[in-house]
């Protein structure tokens, strides 16, 4: 068992009992979305990294479930060219 595991099921023994069923809820409700947006038959071929896809997942459903708070209107490409003049001095 890894020491995430632990971490995880240790978190899930310390809850008090009327708290399982909203934790099992969420987990449930989080494990669909995740699968969702993850393309299984790529990762079960080996084309995709199963840790890659799960984090893009993640990022993916925090973007959605964010989206309302974020009225910006950001213009990639002028933050990717500021970042490589930051990180290498790329003057564009």
């Amino acid at each position: 068992m890894t020491a995430l595991r632990e971490e995880a099921l240790q978190i899930v023994n310390e809850m008090p009992e009327y708290l399982l069923q909203a934790l099992v809820d969420n987990l449930q409700s989080f494990k669909k979305r995740q699968f969702d947006m993850i393309d299984n038959e790529k990762v079960d071929k080996g084309e995709i990294d199963p840790k890659k896809a799960a984090a893009f997942a993640a990022l993916e459903e925090w973007r959605v479930r964010n989206r309302k708070y974020s009225k910006l209107v950001v213009d990639w490409k002028k933050e990717f060219l500021e970042a490589i003049d930051e990180k290498y001095g790329y003057s564009h």
